[in-house]
Formats: C-alpha cells, structure tokens, sequence
C-alpha cells in the first residue's frame, strides 16, 4: 500500500488493498504498517515467536515493517509506548508474553490509563491446540500453565477496549478497529490477545483497509449558550481562578489559554504535567502556597482539562464560587467515587473551546470590566516580579548548601538545558519544588507524571527520544523513582535502540512520598516523636552512577553542589555522544 498520512482529508477515498502476507503473523506486521506503526517494543516469549519470524522474513524479502525494540522488562516497553505517544499523537504497540507479561506491565498500564495514552498492547495466550492438530500447538508443559479462564479480565479495568483474534481473517477489521479507539479522545489503551496458531496459519495475501477510512472522530466544538454562559460568569468574577492540567500537550490550545488569561486578567494554576503557560508569565501562579490561598477565596473557578483540581481536605474553593468544567470527559467515569461539584461541565476539545471563550470574553468587555481586568493583570504581573525575586534570593541562599538542595539542582538544570530539550518529570514529593523553580517556557518541554505507578519516567524518556532524535531528553526522578524504572533496562534498551538521555535522580536515600502518610496520619504518634520511620530510609542505598556504567552509560555521583554544573555539562556531552548518562545528586536524607 502506498504509504499514506491517515490524517489529511482526501476528496475521494481509496480502495481497498491486498498486500502480500504468507501468514497470520506477517499478516499482522502488514497492518500495523498500515496504521503509522514505526516501533513495536517487545519483551518476548514462546508465543512471540511467529512475530519475531515474520518480521525477518518480510524485511528479507524487502517488505517495511515497524522496527522491532528489544525491552527487557515490559514497564520499560510501554513507558517508551507512552513516550512515543506524547510526541506524536500516534498509537505504538507493546507485544508481551502471555498472562504474566500482562501482569508485568503493572502501574504502567495504570498510567497510559489516566493520562489518556494511545498505546495498543499485544498479548499472546496458550496454545489452543493440544495434539499436533495445528502448526504452533502446545509443544511444552508451561503451555498447560499459562492457559487462564479470562486473561483479558487482568486489564479490563484499564483499557478502552479488548478482544481476541481468533483467525487470520479477523485480523484486517479489528486492528485497524484497535487503533481507531486508542486514538479517539479521550484517547487510551487497547488490547488484543492472539494465540500462536492463529499467527501461524497460511494466508493468500491481506485485505488493507486504508486507515484514513477508519479515523478516530473529529472533536467537538463547545455548546455555545454553554460558552456564552462560561464567559459571562468569568466576565463578572473579581476573585477568578483557572485550573489546568493538559491543556499544553497541544501548542494552538496553550495559545488559547494564555489569550483567554491575558485578555481578562485571570491567575492560572497547574500541576506542570504540559506547559500550559510559560515559567515566568505574569497569570502564572507557579507557587502553590498562593495557589492555594487563591482557590480559598476564588468566585469563579475554570477547569480545563485536569484530572484532580483540587484535593478538599486541603483546599477548595467557596461553596458561593462557580465552578466551570471544560473536558473531553467531564464525568470522569472511571473514577469511581470523583465526587467534585461542577456548576457547568461543557464537553469539548478544549483546543476548540478556549477560542471560543476568547471571543465570548472580549464580547463581554466593558469599559467597567475593562477596568477591572487590567487592574487585576497589573497586581499579577507585580507579584509575579515579587516571587521572582524571592525565588533569587533562594536560589543565592541555597546554591551551597550542604548537602545539595534540589533548589540549587534546578537552578543548575536552568543553567544548562537547551530551551527546546524536554524534561520527563518524575520526583514526587520534590514536585511542587520542580514546578517552582525549574523554567520551561516553550510548549512540549515538559511532561510529568499524570498518574500513580511510579517507575514511568525512565522509559518514557527513551520513546521521547525516539520519536524526535534531535530533541534533548532529561528524565528528572527521584531515588525511588529510578529504582521502580528499571534502570537496567531501561538504559540498556536506550543504548540498544540509540535513544540516549540523560537522567538527573534526587536522591535523598529513601522514599520521603512513604513517610509523609505516616506524619499526616500520626503526627502526634511514636514514628514523629522517636524520629524512627520504619520502611521508609535507605540505610545503604545502591551506587546508581555505578549502575549506569555498568550498561553503558555516563555515570557520576555529585556531592558537592559546586560540581553540579560541570557535572550536568559532562553528562549532556556524553548524551550527545550517544550515550545515556545518569547524574545521582546526594541531597539530605529523609
């Protein structure tokens, strides 16, 4: 099939197409061409191997096919899945092994789940056949082991959508079917179960459906008595507040939201998992300690695109503020119990409803609100100057302290990352310090986690880097972090598919994300009182800069903060070299 951008719109659509393909295997590999696939991370096994095979053998007859990446541990395969996705918008494939290799992917699969990744999984099952009926039976005793009643039941509760393909024939409707709903928004993981007698059966050729036949559909403009509604209420607000979350995985949206912020004077606050608004822009509320006391006081609160806006034992706003909600999924069903009170939920494409606010907005203007709205953009940018000031004197204050501060870590990190390199952002409980202190003003430099299973950044970096060779990648973690990535594999699979990165860990020796339940909980308990918090310290922590250099990495472990800078310059050397390296930063025990 003649290679085809499945996103631009054609007058007239193209047939279908028969491409060549000896069997269900190579049948498969040919429609995930079709779909865009570039890289399919596999952790193989016994029921992996037609796949392995086909690809040989299409390569070897000068047929394309997505390149195949060794993973050695299947967190690490769909982390890079994920990593992939938030650079290009198109669905990867992971290919594991069976029940347990399902079971493997673990909080990685939970995490493509809540930050709505387009990933589409790949698993096989035991063998159907038992006595030679078929090519690909049953041939060893583990065969018997692996054979579970509902394997799919392992993940469905995270995935959109799952099946079975049971025949070669099935293949050429519902893998072009998989990638449709991984793409549609709110996009998110599939998987599909394939037993090995399925790959292995003969086939005459395979029926191509071409891929712009099946697209995900066009997102949905706002209602707009809905909007109009929305932009009156912000009109009249003295004491507006704007939440977000995702509204900067897309440049033209965060275009849109510092129009919107900019034309009525409005204080936006966020968890830095996108660049939603720039490090430095006046409606930034980047500390949130005056995020916080703002929402406590707010009139009128607009959400756009965030999972979590507030936790209410903490802070909310008033039970007087209005509250807006702009989504592709304001119901958020999949949490179960989510519990927040939203006067006006509006469905949309926020990329296409904040244009639209935009325009409602300035339609609302008076000379009064005009007034009103430059004011409070002038008492903005003044304590935005005033933070910036305090965050200097911290910064001078802090630059040689001992032992390091990860306040002198992000200003070493300003010093030297490029302002197009990205940033993949895993240091939990450092993750309001990382927000504060670490500048990224154009759109796509950062990403955190947006979600609960630790162990993402690692992998994640390496499918950034894949999908854009010329960027600069930094996966920024904590101690605990690195460990939960598999680092092995991690920087091993990096090295193998030549995706260098670097990694900055702060390691304060333990898990501080663990200990803080146990303070909050019993603060008046005998961990508090006798300074013993059990489970948490890491008496003799591992020599991560060791482990680096044991998989081929540049690897340093920085004590003294005058060595930071040389440090981070040497490390970015050696990633532009084509090597991954860490840098393990020793801050304060927990």
């Amino acid at each position: 099939m003649t290679p085809h951008n499945p996103d631009v719109l054609d007058d007239r659509p193209r047939p279908d197409e028969v491409e060549e393909a000896r069997n269900g295997a190579e049948s498969l590999l040919r429609l995930l061409s079709a779909q865009g696939v570039d890289r399919i991370f596999l952790n193989p096994g016994t029921d992996t191997a037609p796949i392995q095979e086909a690809s040989v053998a299409l390569r070897g007859r000068g047929i394309d096919v997505p390149t195949i990446q060794l993973c050695p541990d299947e967190r690490v395969a769909l982390a890079a899945a994920q990593g992939m996705w938030l650079r290009t918008g198109r669905p990867q494939v992971v290919i594991v092994h069976v029940d347990v290799g399902t079971q493997s992917l673990g909080a990685m699969l939970h995490n493509a789940q809540r930050a709505n990744s387009g990933v589409v999984i790949i698993a096989g099952t035991a063998p159907r056949t038992l006595e030679g009926e078929l090519p690909g039976g049953r041939t060893i005793a583990v065969h018997w082991q692996q054979d579970q009643p509902d394997q799919i039941g392992i993940v469905r509760g995270y995935v959109k959508w799952a099946e079975e393909l049971t025949m070669p024939e099935a293949l050429v409707n519902l893998v072009p079917r998989a990638f449709q709903v991984a793409r549609a928004e709110p996009a998110g993981p599939v998987y599909m179960t394939v037993a090995r007698e399925v790959l292995m059966l003969p086939t005459d050729g395979v029926r191509v459906i071409p891929p712009e036949r099946q697209r995900p559909p066009v997102l949905p403009a706002a209602c707009r008595d809905a909007i109009g509604t929305a932009a009156r209420w912000i009109a009249e607000a003295e004491r507006p507040l704007v939440i977000t979350g995702r509204v900067g995985r897309k440049a033209s949206s965060a275009e849109a939201m510092a129009r919107l912020v900019e034309t009525a004077g409005l204080p936006l606050a966020d968890t830095r998992e996108f660049v939603n608004l720039p490090s430095g822009h006046p409606c930034y509320l980047e500390d949130d300690a005056v995020a916080a006391e703002t929402l406590r006081e707010a009139d009128l609160v607009l959400l756009v695109d965030v999972e979590v806006p507030w936790v209410p034992l903490n802070r909310r706003p008033p039970e007087s503020a209005r509250v807006v909600q702009i989504d592709l999924d304001p119901v958020k069903a999949s949490m179960v119990n989510y519990g927040f009170r939203i006067d006006l939920p509006i469905q949309a494409d926020s990329g296409r409803a904040l244009w639209q606010l935009v325009e409602a907005v300035e339609a609302e203007r008076t000379d009064e609100r005009a007034d009103r709205w430059q004011r409070r953009a002038g008492e903005l940018a003044a304590a935005s100057r005033e933070r910036a000031r305090a965050r200097e004197e911290l910064i001078a204050r802090d630059s040689a302290a001992r032992p390091v501060s990860a306040v002198a870590v992000m200003a070493a990190l300003n010093a030297v990352l490029d302002p197009d390199a990205v940033v993949m952002e895993e240091v939990t409980t450092n993750d309001m310090l990382v927000r504060e202190h670490l500048l990224r003003e154009r759109p796509g430099t950062i990403h955190a986690i947006s979600a609960a299973g630790l162990g993402w950044a690692l992998g994640a970096a390496m499918g950034v880097k894949l999908a854009e060779p010329q960027r600069e990648v930094v996966a920024l973690v904590g101690d605990g972090t690195f460990v939960f990535s598999s680092p092995v594999a991690a920087l091993w699979a990096a090295h193998d598919a030549g995706a260098p990165f670097l990694t900055v860990v702060l390691n304060n020796s333990g898990y501080r994300a663990a200990k803080f339940p146990v303070m909050t909980l019993f603060p008046d308990g005998a961990s508090v009182s006798r300074q013993d918090f059990t489970g948490v310290v890491m008496a003799e922590p591992p020599d991560y800069a060791a482990v680096a250099r044991a998989c081929g990495a540049h690897g340093e472990r920085v004590e003294e903060p005058e060595r930071l800078a040389d440090a981070l310059t040497e490390a970015l050397k050696a990633v532009r070299s084509g090597r991954c390296a860490v840098v393990d930063v020793i801050l304060d025990s927990i």
